[in-house]
């Protein structure tokens, strides 16, 4: 859209805008900074732009309504070739384009400022958003953190499915629950949380207990992502997912925290990285002692239980790992930039904050993945 037609003009609000005197010739220099970028323009008049036109350009002011008030410093043709300039370098925006309601966007900006600087059209990041499901499985500490986050980033629809009750160990886990909320369904307490931040949010909740993988498949229909946060005492319900997210080809990612360890991956793209299985019975494999644990994997895949009250676990762990997982899903969706985590496992070290990643190599002969693969999968 031409400047001139502009309704609502502005500066992205995170830049600072000032110029420098003039110098020997009478050329000025107008800086523009951000946390990510300096631009610096050369020429005449930036101390009088500065003053009086920039304090206009919030937002408010069409182009007409700003060339009234300055009218006696700058012609049209003038004016209306500065804004060009400022728009072709990304520093100024019609306000009138974004599809968000105003206190959303408002609610938003600094993250809509980040986008703005990483991609020429930003606010398609938002929409991109804006138009996907996330499903969260497993409300237990990270995943908490995963669909508060998730919510706040703008999500359109966020589906959080646990059928377990708030204990007094995820009010420690996780601010979005509340002593209140002992004794009452975690999802219910979770659409709570989401309606009182992010109202624009579609929440929605699945209570039920998944027998079996129908349950599952039904569960997370017409997901775009999955964020799996289901505790390790509840393992075999996780092999579900794998195998369901397989069928479906839903991107999924897992996060946990265990002890001073946060462990977040592998994000597994169906029929392009080793799948959740891959990576359990590599884990096996790996192990100092590989009977033993498999022995101790074999137990977890019978318990079937939610033990996530009774880990030795740091507030602070748990929300890394929900925070972490709920990014990479958002720079999976927005297109912000490639997820780390795909196919492969970042684990970090609470004791020095020393991180490592390791690539989760497939399987042959998997169990869940080998077939999908021996279709037309590619290593």
């Amino acid at each position: 859209m031409p400047i001139a037609e502009s309704q609502r003009l502005r500066i992205p609000s995170h830049y600072y805008v000032y110029s420098e005197p003039p110098d020997k010739t009478g050329e000025e220099v107008l800086h523009f900074v951000s946390p990510h970028r300096r631009v610096k323009l050369r020429g005449r008049s930036f101390r009088e732009f500065v003053q009086h036109v920039q304090p206009l350009l919030d937002g408010r002011h069409s182009f007409e309504e700003i060339h009234a008030e300055v009218s006696d410093l700058f012609e049209p043709e003038d004016l209306a070739a500065c804004f060009d300039v400022l728009s072709e370098n990304g520093l100024l925006e019609d306000a009138a384009q974004s599809t968000l309601a105003p206190e959303v966007e408002e609610r938003l900006r600094p993250q809509l400022n980040l986008f703005h600087d990483l991609a020429p059209e930003g606010a398609r990041l938002q929409e991109r958003l804006a138009a996907a499901r996330v499903s969260v499985f497993g409300l237990t500490g990270a995943g908490a953190v995963a669909a508060s986050s998730l919510a706040a980033a703008g999500i359109g629809t966020v589906r959080c499915i646990d059928d377990g009750p708030v204990t007094a160990a995820d009010t420690y886990f996780s601010a979005a629950f509340e002593l209140t909320d002992t004794g009452s369904a975690r999802c219910d307490a979770m659409c709570r949380r989401v309606r009182r931040s992010a109202p624009q949010v579609r929440y929605e909740a699945v209570p039920d207990r998944l027998p079996d993988d129908d349950a599952v498949e039904r569960a997370i229909a017409g997901s775009h992502f999955v964020v799996n946060c289901v505790d390790e005492g509840n393992i075999s319900l996780v092999y579900k997912l794998n195998r369901v997210c397989l069928k479906l080809r839903i991107p999924w990612i897992s996060a946990a925290a265990s002890g001073l360890e946060v462990i977040v991956g592998p994000a597994v793209y169906p029929g392009e990285t080793a799948c959740y299985m891959c990576y359990r019975m590599r884990l096996v494999a790996c192990a100092d002692k590989p009977e033993a644990e498999f022995d101790f994997q074999s137990y977890l895949d019978r318990r079937k239980r939610d033990d996530s009250s009774r880990h030795a676990n740091l507030v602070f762990g748990v929300g890394i790992a929900g925070q972490l997982a709920a990014l990479e899903a958002v720079k999976a969706l927005s297109g912000a930039g490639q997820p780390a985590t795909r196919g492969k496992l970042q684990i970090i070290d609470l004791r020095d904050l020393s991180s490592s990643r390791h690539v989760v190599l497939r399987k042959p002969w998997c169990p869940a993945c080998f077939a999908d693969w021996d279709s037309g999968g590619q290593e």
